[in-house]
């Protein structure tokens, strides 16, 4: 007789790629990374528009969520990222003016009206640091946001981890057990001594503490988190967490990792053009990689 607490549903291989499709009545879909660019199922979309289409319906919903639970702070939240210097990213280009609220309607295509794949992305990005920022302001009405981020900086610049935990943050669908977060505690302990030697380690309870500590970069160096190489391992089954320290200009590394190998465009996004256009990236780790090889290659690289 097996035992029912040993047992682990398998992976859906579509779902893991990001091709695994429900944004209409005639899904789900599932689209092979191996069909051709003219796109499959009722839409004809290709496998690009369906990944980066997956992630923005991820941070939406996670943004309604988190809204509701911190509507109290929800207008002020881009005021809250900057100086512009300090968050180059969030700041290029069209930066969004406004509520979160705003923000996320006007992220939200008008049908039939379908948008490319990289504008998707760029507002899941966004979204997930203003969600970040309101989280941030949340706390800092406690008090507690000051002394945790009240960390003493090398000088001069120098490589920097910071293993961020979420320990308080609100559960995207209530599923996360404790064997989960042990196993994670047992891995971000792992990632610490490997990389001791080649970064300096900092541990935050909290991704809504990045900001605060991005700001703290920029007052101490005079530059953003995306100029001085570093990292953030966010271990979170929320992704506007991840997506958010992306956003705000650290390279990252989500614990679990996000399901973009089935675009080649959303990958080359995330983990090249952020990198060549603002010096910071997204690090898919391969699956049978060890997550501390890929974080020591990038922190020497």
């Amino acid at each position: 007789m097996s035992d029912k607490e040993t047992i682990r549903p398998v992976a859906c291989g579509y779902g893991l790629l990001g091709l695994c499709c429900d944004s209409c009545l005639h899904g789900p879909c599932r689209r092979s990374p191996f069909d051709d660019a003219a796109g499959g199922g009722p839409c004809w979309e290709d496998g690009n528009w369906i990944v980066a289409n997956h992630l923005m319906e991820r941070v939406a919903l996670e943004s309604l969520r988190a809204m509701a639970a911190y509507r109290d702070s929800v207008e002020p939240a881009s005021d809250f990222l900057s100086p512009k210097g300090a968050f180059p990213f969030f700041h290029s280009g069209e930066a969004p003016v406004g509520s979160w609220m705003a923000t996320l309607l006007d992220a939200m295509p008008r049908l039939p009206a379908r948008r490319e794949p990289e504008a998707i992305l760029t507002d899941a990005l966004r979204l997930s640091a203003m969600a970040l920022a309101v989280e941030a302001l949340a706390r800092e009405s406690t008090g507690t946001a000051t002394a945790e981020t009240d960390l003493a900086l090398p000088d001069p610049p120098s490589p920097i981890l910071l293993l961020v935990s979420d320990e308080d943050g609100i559960r995207d669908d209530g599923r996360e057990a404790r064997e989960t977060q042990e196993t994670q505690e047992r891995l971000m302990n792992r990632i610490d001594r490997a990389c001791r030697k080649a970064a300096g380690i900092y541990r935050l309870p909290h991704a809504a503490l990045l900001p605060a500590f991005a700001r703290r970069v920029y007052a101490k160096w005079g530059l953003p988190v995306s100029m001085t190489g570093c990292i953030a391992v966010v271990c979170s089954s929320s992704m506007i967490r991840g997506l958010g320290a992306l956003a705000l200009g650290f390279s990252l590394v989500s614990l679990p990792g996000y399901p973009i190998q089935g675009s080649p465009l959303v990958e080359k996004y995330l983990t090249r053009d952020l990198k060549s256009r603002f010096g910071h990236a997204y690090l898919a780790v391969p699956p049978r990689e060890d997550p501390c090889e890929a974080i020591i290659r990038s922190l020497t690289a």
